[in-house]
């Protein structure tokens, strides 16, 4: 177990690339697709906001799903 601020990329089952990353230790991670080649914010945040709670159970698994492939979480 590792702490980290960017993910290996991750290849979902669904086709799109995603990563997770964070700017410091003490903040919290942000879910990013893979589009045209550019990485953009998957609106976890945006999200949470509009309580949407579907879009923030897939994101969070998806999280998990990122952070065991990756190792973070041993």
């Amino acid at each position: 177990m590792a702490l980290q601020l960017h993910s290996a990329d991750f290849l979902h089952d669904d086709g799109v690339t995603y990563c997770i990353r964070r700017d410091g230790l003490d903040q919290d991670f942000t879910v990013y697709e893979k589009r045209d080649g550019a990485w953009i914010d998957s609106g976890l945040d945006q999200a949470v906001k509009d309580v949407n709670f579907s879009e923030v159970k897939r994101l969070g698994l998806l999280i998990k799903r990122i952070m065991d492939a990756d190792r973070w979480v041993a």
